[in-house]
């Protein structure tokens, strides 16, 4: 089976090393990887490559014969209307981003009890300047923007990545079959979130300064 690999390494000021690498399956949908990870080593920078090379042969080596990853099996292109007042996005930056380049600011989770039921909702705030409109050849309009997950589940919520400045690749939702909402923010660097929810909705429009920006 053929893969395409990808992967850098970056060295920081006091020595150590982050990488970030992206394995995919050809002719499939089998994907994986990481943004931005410490590396456990110490060296000379190419030992360190060598290094990241053997790790990720050890993660292929490690996967089934017909891997398929959970967010690709369910990949669908954003369907902006399930996005309650997601409207206010459009009618501020004039098209629906793809939020590539965005930052993820904070995310909090709140558990309640709603009659017999426990559940839980989350906020996500992301900072975006309206940078990944091909067409739009203005000033950027920088917004904090609020969005608020009702009734969140799922597995793949990890904060192993939180500490590193959480650039986003692609952000999706989209109706699944059952009603509920998949909410899909992959990563350039920092924090992967794919969830479901009952509701998504943008609660708060903000501006956003320069001097925030981390």
């Amino acid at each position: 089976m053929t893969y395409d690999i990808g992967y850098h390494v970056y060295q920081r000021s006091d020595g150590s090393y982050v990488y970030g690498f992206e394995v995919a399956r050809e002719s499939s949908e089998g994907w994986f990887g990481s943004g931005a990870s410490p590396l456990d080593f110490e060296g000379p920078r190419h030992g360190a490559e060598a290094r990241v090379r053997e790790l990720i042969e050890q993660q292929i080596e490690c996967l089934p014969e017909h891997y398929e990853s959970e967010r690709f099996n369910r990949h669908q292109e954003t369907d902006e209307s399930v996005v309650t007042d997601g409207w206010l996005i459009r009618r501020i930056y004039g098209y629906w981003p793809a939020f590539h380049d965005a930052q993820l600011l904070e995310v909090s989770l709140r558990r309640y009890a709603l009659g017999d039921k426990q559940q839980a909702d989350m906020e996500m705030c992301i900072h975006h300047g309206g940078q990944d409109n091909p067409e739009w050849n203005g000033e950027n309009l920088h917004c904090k923007l609020t969005f608020q997950l009702k009734d969140v589940a799922g597995d793949e919520f990890s904060t192993e990545e939180v500490n590193v400045p959480n650039w986003i690749n692609d952000m999706r939702f989209s109706r699944r079959d059952d009603g509920r909402i998949d909410v899909d923010v992959e990563p350039s660097a920092g924090l992967p979130i794919f969830l479901h929810c009952a509701v998504v909705r943008l609660v708060s429009v903000e501006p956003y300064t320069g001097k925030e920006f981390i």
